[in-house]
């Protein structure tokens, strides 16, 4: 008998044996040195409806040891290509590369709005489908050329340019002027039909000179004073070495761009679905009401975040869609620059309902750009009216896309001024004197 269980036990051992020798294989491995990483990929229109390929590859060796001062751009070069498919220009890049590119740590997917605006289905398949693809990997659009835009991003404060480009999209978070836009998110919005997608705008400030400025600023926006995130990526009022800018947000109907938004308005949307995280936020100072042309007006800054996730009512009444938005908004003052002292009592009471409504009224006007100009639900309010049906069937033929562009908006936001900042009281020097 245990002549019987040595013998099975020696066949066990011997399968076993069998199984480790063939299943460990290396005939089709690759060595970590044989690859090249894209760090960024951009997608532009060929010619003859060719899709051109802009990707920025690590260089291992700079990125590896780090490079000297004044010498960033040596971490990356650039490779462009043109072809009908992803796939066929990246045979044609690796046909020219000493090493086999890889997408395993691609950060970001920068697509034209050229190419956006006639729909991105397609390339969304193929980067879900893909496995070197992360379904977290950045989306953005770019106003102009994608290519310009991988071309003039220097990542100056940053060594890493994977890093670099993973703080700027995620920049949404203490700004509010941009969105978190992954490849995941997006595939998910764009075939549902209870939500749309949106994607962060991006593009090359083109400005050279401060002087410049008064071509942005000099203009009021709705006969108000233009202020912080009142324009989109290839706008913004800045001069830095690096020229690539994330502001904005892209507006998707479907697969295909319907619009974009402002920094400011982008704020808004974060505000009403409840993704706002931090923000520095600029209101007129209550004594001087709206803000008109005068240079001199006083302004009150703010520190926003939302005190709790903002509630969505749906009804719909004589087949049109009534939308009620609740948003419950905590500040702490960060300057006043007018005399009076907002900081308790009565003054404290007046910059909250002036917030209030001011912010109201912004929202109010975001959410009808939604349905006016874009009809496109990106706040997921759909999500709210699904809650009211049984079956799939039954939401399905209710076509909520058609019903959204209809709604009639109701917001109701309040501003609770939580500190006032290391300042007690606000006494004006006139006072004091």
């Amino acid at each position: 008998m245990s002549t019987r269980n040595n013998n099975a036990r020696t066949v066990i051992i011997a399968c076993i044996l069998i199984l480790i020798m063939t299943t460990s294989g290396c005939h089709d491995a690759i060595e970590i040195d044989e690859m090249v990483y894209v760090v960024a990929m951009g997608l532009d229109r060929g010619v003859e409806g060719n899709i051109r390929m802009s990707m920025l590859l690590a260089v291992p060796i700079a990125v590896g040891v780090g490079p000297e001062p004044g010498e960033v751009d040596k971490a990356t070069t650039m490779i462009t290509v043109e072809a009908p498919t992803i796939f066929g220009g990246m045979n044609i890049a690796n046909s020219m590369l000493s090493k086999q590119l890889n997408f395993s740590h691609a950060k970001l997917v920068v697509i034209s709005s050229d190419i956006a605006q006639r729909g991105i289905e397609r390339y969304m398949n193929t980067f879900n489908r893909f496995r070197e693809f992360r379904p977290n990997t950045f989306l953005g659009i770019s106003k102009g050329p994608a290519e310009d835009f991988l071309k003039t991003s220097k990542p100056i404060l940053e060594a890493n340019p994977a890093k670099y480009y993973e703080l700027l999209m995620e920049s949404w978070e203490i700004t509010g002027f941009s969105v978190d836009s992954y490849v995941k998110d997006s595939y998910a919005d764009m075939r549902s039909i209870d939500s749309e997608a949106v994607a962060a705008l991006l593009d090359v400030n083109r400005l050279e000179d401060s002087s410049e400025f008064k071509k942005i600023l000099g203009e009021p926006i709705n006969d108000q004073k233009t202020m912080e995130g009142d324009y989109t990526a290839e706008s913004v009022p800045a001069i830095f070495d690096s020229k690539s800018m994330n502001m904005g947000a892209a507006v998707f109907k479907g697969d295909k761009m319907a619009g974009e938004l402002n920094g400011r308005e982008t704020v808004f949307y974060l505000m009403v679905t409840g993704k706002l995280q931090d923000a520095y936020f600029t209101v007129p100072d209550p004594q001087q009401g709206t803000i008109g042309e005068d240079n001199e007006a006083k302004f009150v800054s703010l520190r926003l975040n939302l005190a709790r996730k903002p509630v969505i009512q749906v009804e719909m009444k004589e087949n049109i869609p009534h939308i009620t938005v609740h948003i419950l908004l905590e500040g702490i003052i960060l300057t006043s620059e007018g005399e009076k002292d907002y900081s308790t009592g009565e003054g404290l009471k007046q910059l909250e309902d002036f917030s209030a409504e001011y912010i109201r009224k912004d929202i109010l006007s975001f959410m009808e750009k939604t349905r006016d100009e874009f009809n496109s639900d990106i706040c997921g309010v759909g999500k709210k009216m699904k809650q009211k049906f049984l079956n799939w069937d039954d939401w399905e033929q209710f076509h909520w896309a058609e019903k959204y562009q209809n709604s009639i908006f109701d917001i109701v936001t309040k501003v609770s001024i939580r500190r006032t900042g290391m300042k007690i009281k606000q006494i004006p020097m006139s006072d004091a004197k």
